[in-house]
């Protein structure tokens, strides 16, 4: 009894003793549960972020069409390099004109010059020299006639202005029209500001092409005013020098010509 006690002690020792060793696996439910459900919560976010970047890339095609829609409906202003009349109105603007300064005028002005100025034939040419009655031939005092010589350099000025701003004048009208005609043309509201634009110029150019005449105009009023001034001034120095001329005159007159002014006295007291 003892003996078979003890085989099967042994027996139960010998199959148990291999197991004694290893690790016994252990399954846990909740935390394969847990595993899956933070598995779904990843691939919701997933999901949500594809979602959003369909609606950025939505978004974004949606604005490259309005942007496409507005550049052609309303034209690329960069695209429009040469607008018509741009160009000519950049040479116009470069322009200064003929006139010359007040200053200018007056130091050309040549006494000699002024004494032959016939105007077209208009005055009479009077030479740089006079025969005296006696038939002396002297010559002229220059200088007293460059102010003359002034105000016709002042008069040649307006003329060669007037002549100058006429022919600019025409040439901006014609560009003025052709730049309108482009501008009820445009396709696209870009090239028609653009083209406004221009226009804008070239009448601000035709009023400062206009005003050219009127400084000339009034170069020649200034110059004229001066001179009929310098005559007012020479006449009032000749009558300051004849009023004291007079006044020497009477004075040396009294001195020679003194009055007597004791008695005269006669023969046997008479």
């Amino acid at each position: 009894m003892r003996l078979t006690k003890y085989l099967i002690a042994l027996t139960i020792s010998l199959f148990t003793a291999p197991l004694l060793p290893a690790q016994v696996v252990v399954i846990d439910p909740a935390q394969i549960a847990n595993n899956q459900a933070n598995h779904i919560v990843d691939l919701a976010k997933y999901v949500e972020m594809v979602n959003n970047q369909l609606k950025q890339i939505t978004t974004m095609t949606q604005e490259l069409q309005q942007v496409t829609a507005y550049v052609k409906a309303f034209g690329d202003p960069s695209g429009l390099l040469n607008i018509t009349g741009a160009n000519q109105l950049i040479s116009s603007l470069k322009q200064t004109g003929v006139g010359q300064t007040i200053g200018q005028l007056q130091q050309a002005a040549n006494g000699i010059q002024a004494l032959e100025y016939t105007a077209n034939g208009l005055y009479t040419n009077l030479g740089s020299t006079f025969t005296t009655p006696g038939g002396v031939q002297l010559p002229r005092a220059e200088e007293l006639y460059r102010k003359y010589g002034a105000i016709q350099q002042s008069s040649q000025n307006f003329q060669g202005v007037t002549t100058d701003v006429l022919a600019r004048r025409a040439n901006l009208r014609n560009q003025i029209a052709s730049a309108t005609t482009q501008r009820q043309a445009a396709t696209t509201d870009a090239e028609t500001q653009k083209l406004t634009g221009v226009l804008v110029g070239y009448n601000a150019e035709l009023a400062t092409v206009d005003h050219e005449i009127d400084n000339a105009s009034g170069q020649v009023l200034t110059q004229d005013a001066e001179n009929r001034a310098d005559k007012e001034r020479d006449d009032q120095a000749r009558r300051e020098q004849r009023q004291a001329q007079i006044e020497e005159s009477f004075r040396r007159y009294g001195e020679v010509f003194q009055l007597e002014t004791t008695p005269p006295t006669f023969p046997n007291g008479r």
